[in-house]
């Protein structure tokens, strides 16, 4: 399933928008983080990796890694191994002030030889671009950027840091930073970036990306927004002072919202294109059988073929419009079908008229389907085509 937010009325900085990129952004989600697994592996296959930019949250950091480090299939062999071993999810360890979720373990494991990363890859294939890992500092509960690329610390460790459950892995993972001046040894400890950062596509515009492609793993109507949070938190805060569970949940929320907020309303020229399952992901945050995971792997397998069909038909569609010149709003509709008779591409007019009829504007097909927006000629000229 495939959502395109086209452009609204706010504008950009001029000096930014003559270094337009396109950028990738892989959300988080524990196990789920399986779909995404699916959609990467088939760009792989198809040797589809056109990202000047690429950011990961959580789960989404460890895809992004095994992406550019070109090792189809690395990502969903740890998630339906070691995130289903009884070493890696306990939660009676919890009862016993030990870590819930082991991450010391899992991240070990990666170090044998049968799961190394091939990080030598990883690093000569984003030599010329920026991978970003989001991780919450937990002294200031800021999100930071990591790039692995320019730190001083080990490319895992930065996963692993931004795979930091708070409560489930205790106080984060230390990482040596140069943030600011410190009387102190400079290291502070990292939680999950999902707190700060769960969905970072605001921070891949701000570095300059006009095409932003976010592969999701929630439903599509998902918003974040969660009516008994709120009345709890009410109840619990009221004398100044929050559970640390209950603040962390309402940080996550609401910088969930704020990103949703842009992702809805997306400045003049920005595309901000959003991957969904075509049908709803079965596996959760951890517990998750493999039968699920194997569901949701072949979920993502196939939003990522039906993603780069549609990228395919909007290409020719563009090639047909340079050789017949300006586009006409009175064209006749242009269609691509699968195999299976699924719909990928209505005309113009017709999505118009949704977009006029819905508080969002939005397209929704069972699988991804794309159209060329209308934006002013200027502008065209300098958003950077996948």
């Amino acid at each position: 399933m495939f959502r395109q937010q086209p452009a609204s009325t706010n504008t950009r900085n001029a000096e930014n928008s003559a270094n337009s990129k396109v950028a990738l952004v892989a959300e988080g989600g524990g196990q789920r983080g399986i779909f995404t697994a699916g959609v990467l592996d088939t760009w792989l296959d198809a040797g589809h990796d056109p990202f000047d930019i690429l950011i990961g949250t959580s789960a989404g950091s460890q895809n992004l890694t095994s992406f550019v480090a070109r090792q189809k299939g690395y990502a969903k062999r740890l998630i339906r191994g070691l995130t289903r071993n009884k070493r890696f999810f306990q939660m009676g360890r919890g009862l016993m002030g030990k870590h819930i979720v082991d991450l010391d373990w899992y991240f070990d494991k990666t170090q044998e030889a049968n799961r190394l990363l091939d990080l030598e890859t990883a690093k000569s294939n984003v030599a010329d671009r920026e991978i970003l890992f989001t991780a919450t500092n937990s002294r200031d509960r800021k999100a930071y950027f990591l790039n692995p690329m320019k730190s001083q610390n080990n490319w895992v460790e930065l996963i692993k840091a931004s795979s930091a459950l708070p409560l489930l892995y205790k106080q984060g993972v230390p990482l040596h930073t140069e943030i600011e001046p410190k009387p102190a040894a400079n290291t502070d400890f990292y939680l999950d970036g999902g707190l700060a950062a769960p969905l970072p596509v605001t921070e891949a515009y701000n570095r300059g990306a006009t095409k932003i492609v976010v592969i999701r793993t929630v439903d599509q109507g998902f918003q974040a927004q969660s009516p008994w949070l709120q009345k709890l938190s009410a109840v619990m805060c009221a004398t100044g002072t929050c559970p640390k569970t209950i603040d962390y949940l309402l940080q996550h929320e609401h910088a969930y919202q704020k990103e949703l907020a842009f992702i809805e309303n997306p400045p003049e020229g920005v595309e901000v294109i959003q991957i969904f399952a075509p049908n709803k992901l079965q596996s959760k945050l951890l517990g998750s059988t493999d039968a699920q995971l194997r569901h949701d792997y072949n979920l993502g397998k196939k939003a990522g073929i039906a993603f780069l069909e549609a990228e395919n038909t909007l290409q020719a569609q563009c090639g047909n419009e340079a050789e017949n010149g300006a586009i006409d709003s009175e064209m006749s509709p242009q269609k691509a079908t699968r195999s299976d008779n699924i719909l990928l591409a209505k005309s113009v007019e017709e999505a118009k008229g949704k977009q006029a009829k819905a508080k969002r504007p939005l397209f929704t097909l069972p699988f991804p389907a794309r159209f060329k927006q209308n934006i002013n000629t200027q502008k065209e000229d300098k958003r950077m085509s996948a």
